[in-house]
């Protein structure tokens, strides 16, 4: 992370952040201190250097409520380089499948974020989950729509009746394009119920 401005808070910390789309200081003023905690190789004493550093420079991190309850979120900066990375080194039979539905839940809404996760691509709504490529399938694109609102969301798409998950399927291009409207739509009404 040469082009940053951190202060030194030992490379675990560092990895951390970088990992998490971060580069510069002034981001994490968007960035709760207890959402930062939650980084792997994130310490007490890094954050503690960060505090000060963002206090110097007149910034801070942002508020949190008081005794929020803190889940697992996806990173707010798209790692769109990682996951080009990803799929370009990905050996799979439907790689251009993946491609075609990667497009698609990219194109439904600016703010959707992707990394990686779980050894696939991952997308997340400003920090929700919405939904995991399971790429261990060999026969068809598999996807894991993770999140706490899915089963509020009532399409022909969506399999399965577990607690925060549901399962969508494709078969292949063609699948995919017949399939597309039920995809975009689930996950639009997936997005209005994070607000």
């Amino acid at each position: 992370m040469a082009n940053s401005n951190f202060p030194k808070i030992g490379s675990p910390a560092t990895r951390a952040l970088e990992a998490a789309g971060y580069t510069n200081l002034k981001q994490l003023t968007k960035v709760t201190e207890a959402e930062l905690a939650q980084l792997h190789g994130m310490g007490p004493k890094a954050l503690t250097i960060l505090r000060e550093t963002l206090k110097a420079d007149g910034l801070s991190f942002k508020h949190g409520q008081a005794g929020e309850k803190l889940k697992k979120k996806g990173s707010p900066v798209s790692r769109t380089d990682k996951v080009d990375e990803f799929i370009e080194n990905l050996s799979h039979p439907l790689k251009a499948e993946v491609e075609a539905v990667r497009s698609i839940i990219k194109g439904v809404n600016k703010d959707i974020a992707e990394e990686i996760k779980w050894k696939a691509p991952s997308f997340n709504y400003k920090g929700e989950y919405l939904v995991t490529f399971n790429l261990w399938e060999t026969e068809r694109i598999h996807l894991v729509f993770h999140n706490p609102h899915i089963a509020k969301v009532k399409s022909k798409l969506l399999e399965g009746n577990y607690e925060n998950r549901r399962m969508a399927y494709f078969a292949d291009m063609k699948d995919i394009k017949a399939k597309q409207p039920l995809l975009e739509k689930a996950l639009k009404d997936l997005i209005k119920l994070q607000k």
